[in-house]
């Protein structure tokens, strides 16, 4: 008796499962877009042959099986939109709604998601248009429609794609081309390579990473472009555009054009400095600087550019920015020596300045742009530079930092930093007017007299190997959650940080730094930063450590032995 009644039960589940999936069947979303598709179609027509052949029609699923534009897709697109290639319905609404003339990209050669993207198989509006979070490619809308475009079609890229014309400008305009790589257009290698961007994120991500760099990678150097909204849409546009190889060009053709353009050399061009000029507009350097009232507002002011840096110290920089100035967030540009020398020479006519009489005038003049008007580190560039400027109102950091220090680095600037020498524009006693400004319009504390002298237990023993191998054991012990491993300043603590570690590589601010002094930021640490006291250290494990940040800045006898 048992049996009968589960048996029964299970009858009665599998009726009801055959009625709600008959029930969904007959009240699919679909089915109404086709019955007044053909409801109106027949309104709209005077033949009676095709009004009765519309009247007539089955509903059904259609779909067009696309097998040669890369893989194999299946679109049922037109399942909904069953009007896409009736005339009569040039002026109605989605999903019913004529679509635009395009000869030669007949809709069952080349299908819908070929451009559109979406879920070409999918059969509501939710999943045919790939609105959930999982899927890979959501439908494209104008303008980003001519993204598609690229698949097939290379540069010079067709009519009627505006949009995607003006975002590979403003890719060279906003200087993309020099930290990006994107193979047969640009060379850069500070960011991620964008060859294949527009497979690998979708649309919204990429308006993300554009307006904050930094919200899914804390310690990321990539600007944050003021650009405006319509920029972004267009870069965009030309971003979501790179997907690699186009469907039409065959895998070997690819890499010997690639191969091709890699081995092309930089154009040489005259030194001088019309030249250089022209290079510097062409290579868009006013994206990212200032230079009299034109200004990017991420990078340092250049109208005086040559009162504070010489020609060979620009070329230079030009050539390996990371390498001259380590944390720098300006690319390495692909330029030949000559243009480099061109801009240099260029940037020594950069000279116009009037520097004020008044220190309150000089820090709004030369100093707001990196430290902010209120002296707490937060100016216009601020968060473009590495390492970050000083935070003026830090009390305990200005109270302990011998003023001599602060007097020079105002004149002689800071070495591997984004601080010039203003040594040509500020005499000494300018420099110490300007100081003391900075104390009383922020700090607005007397300097403590320090009553403990500093002891600095001199070095028991001179440089060797060994030394540095022991001194980088006690870094791994100790340092790497700040300074990082490879001692970059990028340790797992250092996003929190204010002011962030010292990038011990730096090779530009370790050069001027004496051992006595790296003894001394060991012992007692630095205060106002995040750097401690390490007064658990023995005299020798701190020497130890010295010679390692010598090993590693490549500023000490490790470089004259042939260390590395």
């Amino acid at each position: 008796m048992q049996i009968r009644i589960a048996i029964i039960v299970i009858a009665l589940v599998l009726v009801g499962v055959v009625a709600a999936i008959g029930l969904r069947t007959t009240s699919e979303q679909w089915h109404g877009y086709q019955q007044r598709y053909y409801k109106l179609a027949a309104q709209r027509t005077d033949n009676p042959a095709v009004k009765k052949a519309v009247r007539s029609a089955k509903l059904e699923i259609k779909q067009d099986i696309v097998k040669d534009f890369g893989k194999l897709r299946v679109d049922r697109c037109r399942t909904c939109h069953t009007a896409i290639d009736d005339p009569n319905f040039k002026t109605d609404s989605q999903p019913l709604r004529t679509h635009s003339a395009m000869h030669p990209h007949p809709f069952n050669e080349f299908g819908c998601t070929i451009c559109h993207e979406g879920n070409g198989r999918g059969l509501t509006t939710a999943d045919a248009h790939g609105t959930s979070h999982f899927w890979p490619e959501p439908l494209l809308v104008k303008p980003y429609i001519e993204s598609s475009c690229v698949r097939c079609h290379s540069a010079p890229y067709p009519k009627g794609t505006p949009h995607l014309q003006r975002g590979e400008r403003l890719f060279v305009q906003y200087t993309c081309v020099g930290c990006h790589t994107i193979q047969n257009v640009s060379r850069g290698k500070l960011g991620a390579e964008l060859t294949d961007v527009g497979n690998r994120l979708k649309l919204k991500t990429i308006h993300a990473k554009i307006i904050d760099p930094k919200a899914d990678v804390a310690l990321s150097i990539m600007p944050t472009f003021t650009m405006p909204e319509v920029d972004r849409i267009d870069l965009v546009v030309y971003l979501k555009s790179r997907r690699g190889r186009a469907i039409i060009e065959d895998p070997i053709s690819y890499r010997r054009h690639n191969k091709k353009w890699l081995a092309t050399a930089a154009p040489e061009i005259p030194v001088n400095q019309t030249a250089g000029q022209n290079a510097f507009d062409r290579r868009g350097c006013l994206s990212c600087h200032k230079v009299a009232g034109t200004d990017g507002k991420l990078a340092p002011e250049l109208t005086w550019l040559g009162r504070l840096r010489r020609a060979d110290y620009v070329a230079e920089h030009l050539r390996d920015p990371r390498g001259h100035t380590p944390g720098s967030s300006m690319p390495t540009f692909y330029m030949s020596r000559s243009e480099r020398e061109a801009i240099a020479l260029y940037g020594q006519s950069l000279q116009q300045v009037s520097v004020p009489s008044q220190p309150a005038e000089q820090y709004k003049l030369l100093c707001v742009r990196c430290h902010g008007a209120k002296g707490d580190g937060k100016g216009l560039i601020a968060h473009n530079l590495v390492p970050r400027p000083r935070i003026f109102t830090n009390d305990r950091f200005f109270n302990w930092l011998p003023e001599q220090r602060a007097h020079t680095a105002i004149r002689e600037g800071i070495a591997g930093t984004a601080m010039p020498p203003f040594k040509s524009i500020l005499s000494m006693d300018q420099a110490k007017a300007l100081f003391a400004h900075v104390r009383s319009e922020f700090i607005r504390k007397a300097r403590p007299i320090r009553k403990s002298k500093r002891v600095i237990e001199p070095a028991p023993y001179g440089y060797s190997s060994a030394a540095s191998s022991r001194g980088k054991g006690v870094f791994l012990k100790r340092c790497y959650g700040c300074h990082g491993r490879l001692g970059d300043g990028r340790g797992p603590n250092a996003p929190a940080m204010v002011p962030r570690p010292r990038n011990l590589r730096n090779h530009g601010f370790f050069a001027r730094l004496t051992d006595a002094r790296l003894y001394e930021s060991i012992k007692y640490g630095i205060v106002g930063t995040g750097m401690p006291p390490w007064d658990m250290l023995t005299r020798n494990q701190r020497w130890d450590l010295i010679y390692f940040v010598r090993l590693l800045s490549k500023t000490g006898p490790a470089v004259k032995k042939g260390g590395q």
